[in-house]
């Protein structure tokens, strides 16, 4: 089991995280996102359209407030995408998602 916040927050300091929903649905929609995290207070029709794109996506634990402060930010943040995931361990998270799911 990986730290999640750690894994975040390193990958924002050295890979490529989009945070906000338009943007993380649009990177889902175009194929540039890896991986997809959303709280759990995430609006349900954008976690809809997050759960239709054919990327990993995982459901933080914490409401939007507690995943912007994971991610180093002063506000909250619904979802986000990982681009490039840089020399975090956050991509781990795909085994666990299919582990759930299998």
């Amino acid at each position: 089991m990986i730290n999640v916040d750690r894994a975040l927050r390193s990958s924002i300091r050295t890979g490529k995280v989009l945070l906000g929903s338009n943007r993380t649905v649009e990177a889902g929609l175009n194929g540039q996102a890896k991986l997809i995290v959303y709280s759990a207070d995430c609006p349900v029709d954008v976690r809809m359209h997050l759960e239709a794109v054919d990327v990993p996506v995982y459901g933080y634990q914490g409401m939007g407030k507690d995943l912007g402060s994971a991610c180093g930010k002063p506000f909250s943040v619904a979802a986000l995408a990982i681009i490039e995931p840089g020399d975090s361990e956050i991509m781990a998270l795909q085994r666990e998602i299919r582990g759930v799911e299998a």
